[in-house]
């Protein structure tokens, strides 16, 4: 507001220098004219004075000359006539404030005296002192009249608007950009505002790609330190392989020999062949983990290592495995399965290990007790943009196997959602899991030509599908 001020004050100096000189100048004015008023007046008076001593004079002599001067009446109290001698006229004082006018009278090339006409200047002072009182009451109104107007215009279209502008300049030095600057003026104040909001409109803009282009540094920074932890598991893991290949090895030689002997028990050479078959998978957990740390993946299920798959003895064969740990967290594990269930072309081991993985994530997120359902059956559904469908001889349309874990847990967060197959990612508490397990098993199903879709609600748990390409097809 102190801009406004300003302004008005500016203004207010100019209409007093205005009101002022106005009067100054008009009181100039009416003592010029009234100075050439008494002066016309005097000529006049002066021409008939004349004449008329001057024939008084010659007719009747001098005594009644004079006695016609001292019986003139003035028009005015303020005007006077007297007749001086001619020698009285050298000593005589005047005064400055009183107009003066001497008529010479002359008789026969003889001038015994002047006739005087004298007249002060007080109506005239007094008349410019009237004036001057009423130019000041007429200007100090105006003065007041202007000023109030001035006030108010000037708050409106200046001062309130500074205000706002200035209140937005604040806000913006302390990071606020949003809400734009509202001024319906089509001036330069409003110009400016104009600016300020397209400024701030360019600021929210920029902030916005900072942001993103820092979550993407974030992301690269993750995605480094993965990395680094990649090379650091491929490191453990081939010292691991190579320190436990030789017991591993001892093991499955000696629990293959249990197994197959004759004379043993039917119960000993079934856990025998347990073991061996566990001992396998500890070896190919390990490989697949090499491999991942190398930047390559699970291990390609090349043509030779895939056949044709029963999901079903799949499914079963890991709800078995995984049964003790279910039920000791009190969760019961359902496996529900249609009569038409296809059988694609897959490596059982590593869709069954993607199943066991699904599995443990679910058991781990169900409350207890609690409920999973594994259902396999026929799906049919759209590929994702980045998953190349099989294709078929004669055009047929894509189909399916589908085999889905659904759990009654404490669901996903939206926004944790997006990052659930990224390595070393986990919601876990620590000792529960690695991160890696839902990584591995999402390359295992894009290797085999398929994908996992995932739909969670918070409190009501969630559901992993997994899609794969069905035999009559080749996967290119």
């Amino acid at each position: 507001m102190r801009l406004a001020h300003k302004l008005i004050l500016a203004m207010l100096l100019g209409l007093a220098v205005v009101f002022a000189a106005n009067a100054y100048y008009r009181v100039r004015r009416e003592l010029a004219a009234f100075d050439r008023d008494m002066r016309e007046d005097h000529a006049v008076l002066a021409q008939v004075l004349r004449r008329a001593v001057t024939d008084v004079w010659k007719s009747s002599g001098r005594e009644a000359a004079l006695d016609l001067v001292a019986k003139v009446e003035a028009p005015s109290r303020m005007l006077r006539v007297r007749w001086i001698d001619s020698e009285s006229v050298k000593s005589r004082a005047l005064r400055k404030d009183v107009l003066v006018t001497d008529v010479p009278i002359c008789i026969d090339e003889d001038c015994p005296g002047f006739v005087e006409i004298s007249e002060t200047h007080a109506f005239a002072d007094a008349y410019a002192r009237n004036t001057l009182f009423r130019s000041s009451i007429v200007g100090l109104f105006g003065f007041l009249c202007a000023g109030l107007v001035s006030m108010v215009v000037g708050t409106w279209f200046v001062g309130r608007p500074m205000q706002l502008l200035v209140d937005k300049a604040r806000r913006i030095g302390a990071g606020d950009v949003e809400g734009p600057v509202v001024i319906k003026q089509r001036d330069e104040i409003g110009e400016l505002a104009s600016e300020m909001n397209a400024m701030c409109l360019r600021l929210a803009e920029t902030r916005y790609a900072l942001s993103a282009e820092t979550a993407e540094r974030l992301r690269a920074q993750e995605q480094l330190r993965h990395a680094d932890r990649l090379a650091t598991v491929g490191k453990l893991s081939s010292g691991v392989a190579h320190e436990l290949g030789t017991p591993l090895g001892v093991a499955l030689v000696r629990a293959n020999m249990i197994a197959g002997n004759p004379t043993s028990a039917p119960e000993v050479r079934d856990a025998a062949r347990i073991i061996s078959e566990q001992i396998d998978r500890i070896t190919g957990i390990v490989r697949q983990l090499m491999d991942f740390a190398r930047g390559r993946g699970a291990s390609p299920p090349g043509p030779l290592r895939r056949s044709t798959t029963d999901l079903r003895q799949v499914a079963e064969h890991a709800i078995i495995m995984l049964t003790p740990l279910a039920v000791k967290r009190g969760v019961a594990i359902d496996l529900v399965a249609s009569d038409d269930i296809p059988q694609p072309p897959a490596n059982p081991e590593q869709i069954e290990q993607v199943l066991v993985n699904l599995l443990v994530n679910a058991i781990h997120a169900s409350e207890h007790p609690g409920k999973i359902v594994v259902t396999v059956a026929r799906g049919d559904a759209n590929p994702p943009a980045d998953v190349t469908p099989p294709v078929y001889d004669g055009g047929a349309t894509p189909r399916y196997a589908l085999v889905s874990v659904k759990d009654e847990g404490v669901g996903i967060a939206p926004e944790v959602l997006p990052r659930i197959f990224e390595p070393f990612f986990t919601t876990k508490h620590v000792g529960e899991g690695t991160g890696l397990g839902l990584s591995v098993a999402y390359g295992i199903v894009r290797e085999h030509g398929g994908w996992i879709e995932v739909t969670s609600e918070r409190s009501k748990g969630s559901c992993f599908s997994i899609y794969l390409p069905t035999d009559v097809a080749e996967i290119v």
